[in-house]
């Protein structure tokens, strides 16, 4: 990890600050983060869709099986 800590251009070698390597780490879980709550909810989302259609289904069935007695 070091290595990411250090660059040089024309004019040196520069060390990147301590807040600096908090602040890269702190976008870095952040990005995580937000991918890991995109992820969530779309599978909440799926979740629920599944749960309505399977109440769907049974009600339907239920409807028919009314009809037939």
């Amino acid at each position: 990890m070091d290595k990411e800590l250090v660059w040089k251009d024309e004019t040196g070698t520069y060390k990147m600050g301590y807040s600096q390597k908090l602040m890269k780490e702190q976008v870095r879980w952040q990005k995580i983060n937000f991918a890991g709550n995109i992820a969530l909810m779309a599978l909440i989302l799926i979740l629920l869709l599944i749960v309505l259609f399977v109440l769907y289904k049974l009600d339907s069935v239920n409807f028919f099986m009314n009809l037939i007695q």
